[in-house]
C-alpha cells in the first residue's frame, strides 16, 4: 500500500505506473471523480512530452 507520505519520494515514471493502475470503486463518485482528473493528467503529460 502506497501512502502519501511514500508518493512524495517517488519518481515521475513510479507516480505515473500508480497512476495507471488506479481504478475507483463504481459506487464511490469521489474517488470516480479522482480516476478521471488522474487519467487526464496522465494524457496531457503525454502530449506535452510529444
Amino acid at each position: 500500500m502506497t501512502t502519501p507520505v511514500a508518493v512524495q519520494y517517488m519518481s515521475r515514471s513510479e507516480i505515473e505506473r500508480l497512476m495507471y493502475s488506479l481504478s475507483a470503486d463504481p459506487n464511490n463518485a469521489e474517488a470516480q471523480l479522482f480516476e478521471a482528473m488522474v487519467k487526464r493528467l496522465l494524457e496531457l503529460m503525454e502530449q506535452q512530452a510529444s
